[in-house]
């Protein structure tokens, strides 16, 4: 059952990759690197290995740091956040920037072109430490014997202690801080997996086409010529600068409310009829004609839109969260 909790949340941060410029993004992407999840998954992830955690040495039972008040700071415990009056120290602040770093660089991509990244880490790390608080909170408990399963994966998946070793090093981890760490991770994804078990299977859908042209004379240009029985599907081919869709006659597929990265079309397309069609919808992206085909109230989400509306869902409750804590951080 962890296993599944650790596999869902490393799935959901590091599903990769980056748009093709020459695509337009109407379909809300599930590799973005959200700040809603645990940010030990980067090192799992992107700082060399598989998903699976690590081993843990011996196993303690004891409510971990995170849970406590912070003590008044020394020179070596400066903080960088509290959150709820729990610490996260300089130094844990710190060492998580380098393996996050480090995870970029494996993947090929310069931390520096990454814009203000290092402030997307402390938010990922306050997100865990509410998870975490939550969890506690709920009465959530890691037992020795899920913990230790979780940990011996670990070793395994990195070809024993050898190499676990070499990982602990490559991430700036002791033994103790890793498992620290797995033991919150842990915590974090049994709160996680009760929120998006809330989540339906099937919700109401649309699914639509469009089309989408560099300026309004060309959109208007077209509504006549569909008035008059031409094929949708081969203007959309002829005409749309949408090159995801238009080889697929401007195709959208079935997409559930909060899907589409286009406010404006989903509202359209969710107003309409099938079988209507649209005036012509101005965007940010150009101008489109858009066709409703199809509704349907209960349409079995496609894996892509339920991994999104999970990752919404967690967002959601965790802003509720972010709104009723008391947050202070003390770096930029």
């Amino acid at each position: 059952m962890h296993r599944n909790i650790l596999q869902f949340i490393s799935a959901l941060f590091i599903r990769g990759g980056r748009y093709n410029p020459n695509e337009m993004p109407f379909l809300k992407p599930s590799f973005r690197l959200s700040v809603v999840f645990w940010p030990v998954v980067a090192g799992f992830a992107l700082a060399g290995g598989a998903c699976s955690p690590a081993p843990v040495p011996a196993v303690q039972t004891a409510v971990e740091a995170t849970a406590q008040p912070a003590a008044a700071a020394t020179p070596d415990t400066f903080l960088a956040a509290t959150i709820n009056a729990n610490p996260i120290t300089l130094q844990d602040y710190e060492q998580e920037l380098v393996r996050y770093e480090a995870g970029l660089e494996l993947l090929g991509w310069d931390p520096q072109k990454q814009g203000d990244y290092q402030k997307t880490v402390l938010e990922q790390m306050i997100n865990g430490r509410l998870l975490v608080q939550a969890a506690l909170d709920q009465g959530v408990n890691i037992s020795d014997a899920a913990l230790q399963t979780a940990y011996a994966e670990s070793v395994a998946a990195r070809g024993g202690d050898s190499g676990f070793a070499d990982w602990l090093k490559l991430n700036q981890y002791t033994p103790d801080q890793f498992r620290s760490e797995l033991r919150n991770q842990l915590l974090a994804g049994e709160v996680q997996a009760g929120i998006v078990a809330q989540v339906p299977d099937a919700v109401e859908q649309m699914h639509a086409r469009h089309i989408v042209v560099a300026t309004r004379a060309e959109a208007e240009a077209l509504l006549p010529r569909l008035q008059a029985g031409e094929d949708f599907a081969v203007l959309a081919v002829e005409y749309s600068l949408d090159q995801s869709t238009k080889i697929n006659g401007g195709d959208l597929g079935w997409f559930p409310r909060g899907f589409l990265t286009v406010p404006e079309l989903e509202t359209a397309v969710f107003g309409m009829q099938p079988g209507e069609r649209s005036a012509v919808i101005e965007t940010f992206l150009g101008f489109h004609v858009i066709e409703a085909l199809e509704r349907d109230p209960q349409h079995l989400l496609a894996p892509e839109a339920a991994l999104q509306l999970r990752q919404s869902a967690v967002e959601k409750w965790l802003e509720e969260l972010r709104a009723k804590a008391t947050i202070e951080r003390f770096v930029n």
